[in-house]
């Protein structure tokens, strides 16, 4: 049976093996729990970003690094191939377990999720549950987990605290900035969800997204992260379906459906008081979309890199 916090594990065990090496910095919390700093303290890098990005698609993914011309600045961007699209995206890589009842609790995301009693509603999607005796979740914070943290997702997982692996990194992070884009997939499949499109159908998946520059600043950094995906990513899927079903959702899943496309994500953000959940939900769409409907053969399009938002984001440049 495939496991995919064992596939992560193997992933963790590498980063413990030479930490230095990657920047990363790994501690123990006093009830064994290991934290696994990936850009909070650490240093982190292009390394380190590649391997939280395939522990959170539970092991069982690939991911490069490719040219991403903005206008005429040079960018990096990450693509993502994922033979297992249900199992690496929507049983680990997309961020669905709210960790906390309140506004700015940290969200919890990777094979973790798989094992929790209590499946949030992107587990629901799908009939995959892991069973292992360790756990890596990954959680994209500006401040260092409590111990009472991770006993509380230990005991959710039915693992013992000392089995419980956990990735951090702040937003303004080489590792976030790449695991945020290498959500392309999932930005997907859960926008396919809500239009009423059985993701199950979906068996193949590839994404590619630019990479954001780097800012200190918080508030600056998520938004930039965000941008990436709403303004420069798309997201290639291959599924057994119907025409008639793919072509009834491929133009509401793009982010140009939203009234609130057009601008950077920052000021729709502070607009929404700094709520992620009160931010319109059909924004949080790629820029693009082609699905490939194995079925038949056809291939659909919609949407499109809107690189004139990505330079007036990144770089000032007005349209």
């Amino acid at each position: 049976m495939l496991s995919i916090n064992r596939e992560a594990m193997k992933i963790v065990r590498k980063i413990m093996e030479a930490p230095e090496a990657i920047g990363a910095e790994v501690t123990r919390l006093p009830n064994g729990t290991t934290i696994l700093d990936m850009g909070l303290k650490a240093r982190g890098g292009w390394v380190a970003g590649k391997y939280y990005t395939l522990i959170t698609l539970g092991g069982i993914g690939e991911v490069t690094f490719e040219d991403f011309p903005v206008g005429k600045y040079n960018l990096h961007g990450v693509r993502v191939l994922v033979d297992l699209p249900m199992e690496a995206c929507l049983g680990s890589q997309i961020a669905g377990w709210r960790l906390e009842a309140k506004k700015d609790a940290p969200i919890g995301a990777g094979p973790a999720r798989s094992l929790n009693k209590n499946p949030d509603h992107y587990m629901e999607l799908i009939p995959y549950r892991d069973q292992y005796h360790e756990g890596v979740l990954a959680i994209q914070t500006p401040v260092p987990i409590t111990v009472e943290t991770a006993n509380a997702i230990a005991e959710s997982c039915g693992i013992k605290p000392e089995n419980l692996y956990i990735l951090v990194a702040a937003s303004a992070s080489l590792a976030t900035a790449i695991q945020v884009s290498a959500r392309i997939i999932e930005q997907t499949l859960h926008r396919l969800d809500e239009e009423g499109f059985d993701v199950n159908a979906v068996k193949l998946a590839e994404g590619y997204c630019v990479i954001p520059p780097l800012s200190n600043n918080e508030v600056q950094a998520f938004g930039w992260i965000n941008d990436a995906l709403l303004y420069g990513g798309i997201a290639t899927l291959h599924v057994e379906s119907t025409d008639e079903a793919v072509k009834e959702v491929i133009h509401k899943i793009v982010s140009s459906a939203s009234s609130a496309f057009g601008r950077p994500f920052v000021e729709i953000y502070e607009e929404a008081g700094r709520d992620f959940y009160n931010i319109p939900l059909d924004l949080h769409s790629p820029a693009a979309v082609q699905i490939n409907n194995m079925t038949t053969g056809h291939t659909f399009r919609a949407g499109e890199i809107a690189y004139n938002i990505l330079l007036q984001s990144y770089f000032g440049e007005q349209p």
